[in-house]
């Protein structure tokens, strides 16, 4: 199993919370959470940790992985499954 490091989390964050808000804010309301915004707040190997907000309140939202995390790549791979089953659900 991969546990990314705090570096590699940071890395990953940073480029999705400024990049692909909108896909975040697709895979947070998918898993049922009501998101004006998501943001990455943590990966571990087992689940992607958001930060869902909506006009009155602000949650964490931990979603599973499609799978546990095996290497850094698998991140990457299963953002984008994420939001592809976010965008056709």
């Amino acid at each position: 199993m991969y546990n990314p490091t705090e570096d590699v989390v940071g890395i990953i964050a940073s480029y999705m919370n400024e990049n692909q808000a909108e896909a975040l804010d697709d895979i947070a309301r998918a898993h049922g959470f009501t998101a004006d915004n998501a943001k990455i707040i943590d990966l571990t190997s087992t689940e992607l940790v958001l930060r869902v907000s909506d006009a009155a309140d602000a949650d964490t939202a931990r979603i599973a992985w499609p799978a546990p995390l095996t290497r850094r790549e698998d991140i990457r791979s299963h953002l984008l499954e994420m939001q592809e089953a976010a965008r056709w659900s």
